[in-house]
């Protein structure tokens, strides 16, 4: 975008290309929480029998649902970002087009 001497300049491909890059992070992060879900699941109750296996066994399921929020949390925070940056390249980019007037159109 170009303006006013004390403006600023933005490369709207280069804000577009972030949005994709964070789109990717997502699809990364969504492979790893399949991945951590799979182990979860193939793992069953790894706590063990004793004293130890039996207290972890009580907070486990809060911690697991607690690690898949953040997941969740973080793939959302990925997903505003990457459409964000998607829309804020479109605004710079039509900033940057001269206005019509009445009698040009």
């Amino acid at each position: 975008m170009s303006g006013a001497p004390d403006g600023f300049t933005v490369e709207a491909e280069g804000v577009r290309r972030r949005g994709g890059d964070a789109a990717e992070e997502a699809e990364f992060v969504e492979a790893v929480r399949d991945d951590v879900r799979e182990a979860f699941a193939a793992a069953g109750r790894p706590m063990g029998h004793d004293q130890y296996g039996a207290e972890l066994d009580k907070s486990f399921p809060q911690l697991r649902e607690q690690i898949f929020d953040a997941f969740a949390a973080y793939l959302d925070e990925l997903h505003e970002l990457s459409t964000g940056l998607g829309t804020a390249a479109g605004n710079y980019e039509a900033a940057d087009q001269p206005l019509l007037r009445p009698e040009q159109g």
